[in-house]
């Protein structure tokens, strides 16, 4: 099982003003960088198969961001304690600075895959469709399966969402630590790992665990 480092983000939900978020507002109010041109800053557009582009994805200092009216993702440059450490500073600096910002949500996300995985893997799987292969036509084939399974805490401020899909030959599990929130006020208390919460090097720790459990040694890309 292989971690997919370009695929560990921190997102936050809310409402979002795009006319502020640009780059280089968050090069000087989240990563605390001086506007002196010697940062490096590049832009991702991202087209769909019909031409139309997506919200872009920004790079800058060892950190990429994208924002959509509802959403704010952040990524870092690889999936390692210090990285992350460094992506939920920038995120609470910019929520201490737009304080009066909406927000519903904190998420952790984490992607893992295993190419060939072997039969015990899929066993789940097969079983979980079997009721629908015993009544589909014969001619009618497996393509993909998916489960998704969600836990939460005692005290709820957490709920812990994983779906697993194989398709292709290919085993993906994802995992979401998903925070409700109502303020920047408790955004923060996340963001910085207080009142007993996990930050996101804590939460990819658990992961890590519970996918090597299942499916063994965990690589990272």
């Amino acid at each position: 099982m292989q971690l997919v480092s370009s695929e560990t983000s921190l997102i936050i939900a809310g409402a979002w003003n795009l006319a502020i978020l640009t780059p280089v507002w968050v090069l000087q109010h989240g990563l605390k960088k001086p506007l002196d041109g010697s940062n490096i800053i590049q832009t991702y557009l991202p087209a769909t198969p019909g031409g139309i582009f997506d919200f872009p994805r920004y790079v800058l200092n060892g950190l990429s961001f994208s924002v959509r009216p509802d959403l704010l993702f952040l990524s870092p440059s690889e999936s390692m304690p210090e990285d992350m450490s460094i992506l939920e500073d920038v995120a609470a600096s910019m929520l201490e600075e737009l304080n009066h910002t909406p927000v519903t949500g904190i998420g952790h996300n984490f992607v893992f895959r295993k190419e060939n995985p072997e039969a015990i893997d899929l066993n789940i799987f097969t079983d979980s469709r079997q009721d629908l292969t015993d009544i589909t036509p014969n001619e009618w084939q497996p393509a993909s399966s998916s489960i998704s399974t969600s836990f939460k805490n005692t005290d709820e401020t957490i709920i812990v969402n994983i779906h697993r899909e194989c398709e292709a030959n290919m085993l993906i599990v994802k995992f979401n630590f998903h925070h409700p929130i109502k303020s920047i006020d408790e955004a923060l208390i996340v963001l910085k790992g207080e009142n007993g919460l996990d930050r996101m090097s804590q939460n990819l720790v658990l992961a890590k665990s519970l996918m090597a459990k299942l499916y063994g040694e965990i690589e990272n890309e």
